[in-house]
């Protein structure tokens, strides 16, 4: 098993998907077209690379709110594993 360091980065883009994670229970992937990577204060960015890319997402249920397809959001992340990416937090972006 591989273990990552803490990390986090906010991430903003259009969320083009979200469907329920059929592994966990409670839990929302969301496909996001990733715009703008940001470093979070104290923590390693391990997220540099995604501006550009598109990400799969995995959030809580009640972090996936209303969010509809097409919709620009704001959202905290960490790097869980090699391709595991988790928010933690996610909102509407201005």
């Amino acid at each position: 098993m591989v273990q990552v360091i803490e990390n986090r980065a906010d991430i903003e883009g259009r969320l083009l998907a979200l469907r329920s994670d059929e592994t966990r229970p409670g839990h929302m992937v969301a496909t996001i077209e990733v715009r703008t990577v940001e470093p979070v204060e104290s923590f390693p960015n391990l997220m540099a690379e995604a501006a550009g890319k598109t990400l799969e997402v995995v959030m809580p249920v009640a972090v996936a709110g209303s969010h509809q397809s097409g919709a620009s959001v704001r959202c905290r992340v960490r790097r869980t594993g090699p391709v595991g990416v988790f928010a933690e937090s996610c909102t509407q972006a201005g």
